[in-house]
């Protein structure tokens, strides 16, 4: 098994060490021994800069069972992470791999819902030798109804003003947020990071946003 760390200002962070092409089903992949259907979007988690790194190994762990290929550790320009916590979270989340992340880095990533800036952004990459993937980088609150959407960005103290999925991300049921996530990748997006609501819920959230790119979405990006 392959456990990676990187810095994301120093190289592309997405390094397949945990899917493998799965030649008896074609179109599929194999993920820790089991197969996983074809996906819109590799999936990576931004984790929350409040908590401790218990939780946060927690729901990196949770992320990974999920197939999540990432989880981002948010640290402010110039600073860093104890090893401690490092080796933590590489040991909750593998195979995923663990990226520090201080948000500088702006090759390669769209930070915000915006499709018509993804085209840009594929146009710019596609016309270089950059091949590290596209990543759309945007917080993201849905729900079953969009009031539960509603009130996860609003238990969220960081998700105001111009921050608020409503705003910038992925926002509404899931069906509204699945029309976005059709038009991200139709633009040309190939990594969806995402930053969740602070729930009590994390695993169901996260598993909300695991729908969103796998199982029917897919085939309606060929539609």
């Amino acid at each position: 098994m392959t456990l990676a760390l990187c810095a994301i200002n120093e190289q592309p962070f997405v390094m397949r060490t945990n899917l493998t092409a799965c030649p008896e089903e074609p179109g599929r992949t194999r993920q820790m021994g089991c197969t996983v259907p074809d996906q819109l979007m590799d999936l990576a988690l931004m984790l929350h800069p409040d908590h401790d790194v218990q939780r946060r190994a927690h729901i990196a762990m949770l992320a990974s069972r999920l197939g999540y290929i990432a989880v981002h550790v948010p640290v402010a320009p110039g600073a860093s992470i104890t090893s401690e916590e490092i080796e933590a979270l590489i040991e909750a989340a593998q195979p995923a791999m663990v990226v520090v992340d201080d948000g500088t880095l702006s090759a390669g990533v769209v930070r915000r819902n915006d499709p018509e800036l993804v085209r840009q952004a594929r146009e710019h990459i596609d016309a270089g030798e950059d091949q590290r993937p596209l990543i759309v980088a945007v917080p993201i609150s849905i729900g079953r109804t969009l009031n539960e959407a509603v009130a996860r960005a609003h238990r969220d103290p960081r998700f105001v003003g111009d921050r608020h999925p409503r705003e910038c991300g992925i926002f509404g049921t899931f069906e509204q947020a699945q029309v976005q996530v059709l038009d991200l990748a139709r633009a040309g997006a190939e990594v969806l990071l995402v930053d969740i609501p602070d729930d009590l819920d994390v695993a169901d959230v996260l598993a909300q946003v695991r729908a969103l790119v796998v199982g029917a979405t897919p085939v309606l990006l060929q539609r």
